[in-house]
């Protein structure tokens, strides 16, 4: 997905096994919703044609088509395309059709957050509750270590203390002109960063997307919409 993961686990024991399975989730999620690898699911995607698809990936486009909708269209993860709009990409039961030429899929602003969900799924699966996943800037935490309130997370030249949080960031200091506004096409050029903190990680990592390009009235709305959310812009 073009990013570092960073798995930190606490345990009492030796944790190597559960450590590397959790690299294999995020690996085999890389395989199947990273745009940067030519033979990935959905890079294998063609238009006109219905495809039947991975129940990771159908959730992660359910999900961004409820966040279309919510947003006015502002999270679109057709950007990348000729033809932009996810009006032209049609779920069915387990199935995705790219409905007109040149519709290609991006999941750069809700992928990595997903791949944090899936990783500590795995890991609380199997008692490792106590760990922090990061990708790029995605964090998720969990339960806390033993005498801490929770993990402490920086993001905006500012620290808090989280437990069972995911938290997100969207902004230009490292990436100048990354996202794209889908109404115009134009990169979104300004200096304001945007830091969402959600219930899961993928919610906080597409909405700070969202958030980011959403003028400050349009935010409130939208993170209204959803459970557990926080905004914190600068």
């Amino acid at each position: 997905m073009g990013t570092v993961m960073r798995i930190t686990v606490w345990a009492q024991r030796d944790a190597t096994e559960e450590v590397l399975g959790a690299r294999r989730v995020y690996e085999s999620l890389d395989a199947r919703l990273s745009h940067y690898k030519a033979d990935s699911e959905i890079n294998r995607l063609e238009a006109g044609r219905e495809t039947r698809v991975s129940r990771e990936l159908f959730t992660v486009l359910e999900f961004a088509r409820r966040l279309w909708l919510r947003s006015g269209g502002v999270f679109d993860v057709t950007v990348r395309g000729r033809t932009v709009g996810f009006q032209h990409v049609m779920l069915g039961r387990g199935t995705v059709t790219l409905a007109a030429e040149g519709v290609q899929l991006d999941l750069g602003g809700i992928a990595k957050g997903f791949a944090n969900d899936c990783a500590s799924n795995y890991l609380r699966r199997r008692g490792l509750g106590r760990h922090l996943l990061a990708a790029s800037g995605d964090v998720l935490v969990w339960d806390e270590p033993p005498g801490a309130a929770g993990w402490r997370v920086g993001f905006q030249n500012t620290e808090r203390v989280l437990r069972r949080r995911a938290v997100s960031t969207s902004g230009n200091t490292y990436q100048p002109g990354h996202i794209v506004d889908p109404r115009s096409g134009e990169r979104v050029m300004k200096q304001e960063t945007v830091t969402v903190i959600a219930p899961d990680s993928m919610t906080a990592d597409a909405l700070a997307t969202a958030m980011w390009i959403l003028k400050p009235g349009e935010r409130e709305a939208l993170a209204r919409q959803y459970q557990g959310v926080e905004l914190i812009s600068a």
